[in-house]
């Protein structure tokens, strides 16, 4: 029997997108669902997806470029890039002319849509002031580049929880009271007491006895503002 004759066409091929493209297609999806940020499975569950959410991975090297590029805002990243991490801190030093808060750097990261946050900062880098010196270092000749990206492993090493024993003893040595206020929760039970770190962890403070005190939170706050 002879057989049909074969005809040869092409009937799958990869489609190739341009960024604007699935810039665009992303704007799209924050534009139906009225978000500013999602993951990868729930564009890949979208019926009007462009493509999937691996090639806007492979494109941008992270789903949370690619979030970011089309200016929408990145949950968080699957892996710190400690260079883009000092490229905005960096930014935001010179937007306010002097080394962020905490506050101000959180800020900042949200508006920029960063996919990471504060607390990156300190898990890698041991600080914002740790960081802010070691740039300086950097720029003064007194350090390596590479050293400015190194992880502070001391920082986690050094890093002790305060156990509810010592917590305990550091509370009834203040006679429970905020030491810089004199909040006290047995005169205003609004008031909420927190041992604090006299030295902050991320400048080689340790979770001894002397270097604990009670703040009450509104104090604890405005410190951890002027420690970074």
């Amino acid at each position: 029997m002879k057989s049909k004759e074969f005809r040869y066409s092409i009937d799958r091929i990869r489609s190739q997108f341009s960024k604007n493209d699935l810039i665009s297609s992303l704007k799209e999806y924050a534009r139906v669902h009225s978000t500013i940020s999602f993951g990868m499975r729930d564009y890949d569950a979208w019926n009007g997806r462009l493509a999937t959410s691996d090639t806007f991975r492979r494109y941008f090297q992270g789903w949370g470029n690619a979030l970011q590029a089309a200016g929408l805002r990145a949950s968080r990243a699957n892996k710190l890039d400690p260079r883009k991490m000092v490229g905005a801190f960096k930014d935001c030093w010179q937007h306010h002319g002097s080394v962020p808060s905490q506050r101000q750097l959180e800020s900042f990261l949200k508006q920029q849509n960063f996919p990471f946050r504060t607390k990156s900062y300190f898990a890698f880098f041991g600080g914002l002031g740790r960081l802010a010196q070691l740039i300086v270092k950097l720029q003064n000749g007194d350090i390596l580049e590479d050293q400015l990206f190194e992880r502070y492993k001391k920082f986690q090493r050094n890093r002790r929880a305060i156990s509810l024993k010592l917590r305990t003893a550091v509370l009834k040595r203040d006679d429970e009271h905020c030491v810089k206020c004199g909040a006290n929760p047995r005169i205003d039970k609004s008031v909420k007491l927190e041992v604090d770190h006299i030295m902050p962890v991320s400048r080689g403070g340790s979770s001894a006895m002397e270097n604990l005190q009670t703040l009450c939170f509104e104090c604890n706050q405005g410190k951890k503002d002027r420690d970074n």
